[in-house]
């Protein structure tokens, strides 16, 4: 009996030992000794989703100015797609530490997009409003018909991903976000 406990317990630790270094190669697994992610040889192919190691998926938006964005063309930089809406407290809470933070790194590639769920709101003129009151200058995408927001599941407002230069999901947080919280997957990204 003991020695078939032991080889399981050896060919537990060998599947374990596979299984982390795949994820690690897919660029699933966070990098937790190093502090941030590791950079991915051929993001590609990897599976467009919203899960955290996939690529995100790709959208086409009019935002707040009447100018039309692709997620796409956003390769190259970082970007925090967050998903909201005004009538949401813990929204409004989090938007100070995402302007915060794109003031502070925009020059260093980091983009917010923040999809304003419109279908949502009493009107657009909320919207218009809101990002006054709170000073925003970072692009406020309207989705109108409720497209992006079925495609990426939300279920919960705010919810947030945090994408990285090559366009794969490193992060997803659901519910607010704390300032310390923003700033650490922002250091983690590639």
């Amino acid at each position: 009996m003991k020695k078939f406990l032991l080889l399981a317990a050896v060919i537990l630790a060998i599947l374990f030992i596979l299984d982390i270094t795949v994820l690690k190669e897919k660029g699933v697994i966070n990098q937790a000794a190093l502090g941030k992610y590791e950079k991915i040889e051929n993001p590609d192919k990897l599976p467009e989703g919203i899960e955290q190691g996939s690529r995100a998926p790709d959208f086409t938006l009019t935002d707040l100015r009447g100018e039309t964005l692709k997620l796409s063309d956003y390769r190259g930089k970082k970007v925090l797609l967050n998903f909201w809406a005004t009538w949401c407290p813990p929204c409004k809470a989090e938007m100070p530490y995402m302007q915060k933070f794109y003031e502070k790194y925009k020059s260093e590639g980091f983009e917010v997009l923040a999809v304003n769920m419109t279908v949502t709101e009493k009107s657009r003129e909320d919207v218009v409003r809101f990002v006054e009151e709170h000073d925003l200058t970072f692009r406020i995408p309207m989705d109108d018909k409720n497209q992006v927001f079925s495609h990426y599941e939300i279920m919960a407002y705010p919810t947030s991903f945090f994408i990285d230069s090559d366009g794969v999901i490193r992060s997803v947080a659901i519910g607010g976000m704390t300032e310390e919280f923003i700033e650490r997957e922002l250091k983690k990204l590639p």
